[in-house]
């Protein structure tokens, strides 16, 4: 019984993650709650205009083209994120890699310099809170760890959501 709560801990932790992980950084703990249910603020806010900083010349990718990736990889991980089934630990661990491995996709595309780190940062960490997931689910002792992961996701999608945002 201890394994299946500890599971079921991580990965209800990790849909409640993913479901408000495109909303923004807040240090209030009172917008925390919120942040889960509010729209994203990348997701909803407007592309940036054209400028010489966000097109690109021939054969460059532009910082807006590059924030529309990040922007439909944000939306779609918070929409399927929203149907996982966190009662089945597994086949929420198994989502949580399909996610993954569709983020690394639409992440893989971004080639502008000011985008991709941050995108590929993001996907990259991504990666390890899922890898960790399936550790928990192995050995739930190491659930221990689920804050920190947790605040890794959460600070990298921020940073990857603050570079198109601003």
């Amino acid at each position: 019984m201890i394994i299946k709560r500890a599971s079921f801990a991580a990965v209800a932790a990790a849909a409640l993650l993913l479901a408000g992980c495109s909303g923004g950084g807040s240090s209030d703990a009172d917008s925390a709650a919120q942040e889960s249910t509010a729209p994203s603020p990348v997701a909803s806010s407007p592309a940036p205009s054209p400028t010489s900083s966000t097109v690109a010349p021939a054969g460059e990718q532009s910082t807006q083209d590059a924030c529309q990736i990040i922007i439909a990889s944000f939306n779609d991980v918070t929409a399927a994120s929203s149907d996982i089934d966190t009662s089945d630990p597994q086949a929420a661990v198994d989502r949580f890699k399909e996610l993954a491995t569709k983020v690394q996709g639409d992440f893989s595309q971004i080639t502008n310099d000011e985008i991709a780190p941050v995108a590929q940062n993001a996907s990259q960490t991504l990666s390890q809170y899922v890898t960790f997931l399936e550790g928990v689910m192995a050995d739930p002792s190491t659930a221990s760890g689920l804050s920190e992961q947790v605040t890794a996701l959460q600070e990298s999608f921020t940073q990857a959501g603050n570079a198109c945002a601003g």
